[in-house]
């Protein structure tokens, strides 16, 4: 039963190499997992927290969390990286990720993932300060805009199409991706185009960029901002004591 091939590209994982390397990974963060959260409740509070954001929770909650957390555990190394589902699941899967913060990913990805609601995300549609499309009203009249999608197909940004669909218009294709937020921005203010964005981000953000909010009449239904953990898989101390901080910090917005 092999767990290597080579192809023509070299020496490759088969199928059930991927799943050996994929336990062995998870094996090996189970480990070192298990050795920081002895260490922690013997008293030494020592080790470190991997949480996975979205620009909106790396903008408005993590930096109050964080400052709070300080407070208990200033030799807690924080690790923060940036990602939306479905990209950001398969390191909080293999155990590589403690939390991740962000949009609840649909039904049909949180396998073996807990989601916990924080809050909802209410979305704006925008586009570039100058663009003639701030005077439409309606999704109807974006219909043939040029729309750039940020995060990959399946993820949060691609929510742009469900509004269109749920008016009775002709849902339109992003003929641009961007894994960037600043990218993105960049794209809608020099092109004119179109693009979902948090509402509670927009303000922030125009005092960089040279971008508005499209007063259309629909209604986008709001992400809901979570918290994500491994199903089954209790925190570490020092985590649990991290996910306090968001949870508290996500009451005051």
């Amino acid at each position: 039963m092999p767990i290597f091939v080579r192809t023509s590209r070299g020496v490759v994982l088969t199928d059930i190499g991927e799943r050996v390397l994929l336990r062995a990974r998870t094996i090996t963060s189970e480990i070192n997992r298990l050795d920081e959260e002895v260490n922690q409740l013997r008293g030494e509070l020592t080790g470190a927290v991997h949480v996975c954001v979205s620009p909106f929770a790396a903008a408005r909650i993590m930096p109050r969390a964080i400052a709070a957390f300080r407070k208990t555990h200033p030799k807690i190394d924080v690790h923060l990286s940036s990602g939306l589902f479905p990209g950001a699941l398969k390191p909080l899967r293999e155990g590589a990720t403690d939390l991740v913060i962000g949009p609840a990913p649909p039904p049909d990805m949180i396998r073996e993932i807990a989601v916990e609601y924080l809050m909802e995300g209410p979305i704006h549609i925008i586009t570039a300060s100058e663009s003639p499309l701030l005077a439409a009203r309606s999704l109807g009249d974006l219909e043939q805009a040029q729309w750039i999608m940020i995060g990959g197909p399946g993820g949060p940004g691609d929510i742009f199409r469900k509004p269109f669909e749920d008016h009775g218009f002709n849902p339109p294709h992003a003929t641009t991706t961007s894994e960037s937020y600043y990218g993105a921005l960049s794209l809608i203010e020099s092109l004119g185009a179109v693009c979902t964005f948090p509402a509670l981000l927009l303000g922030d953000v125009q005092k960089t960029w040279r971008i508005a909010r499209i007063p259309i009449r629909e209604t986008i239904e709001p992400l809901r901002i979570s918290m994500m953990t491994r199903a089954g898989h209790p925190l570490t101390p020092a985590a649990d004591a991290l996910a306090m901080c968001i949870r508290r910090r996500v009451t005051s917005l």
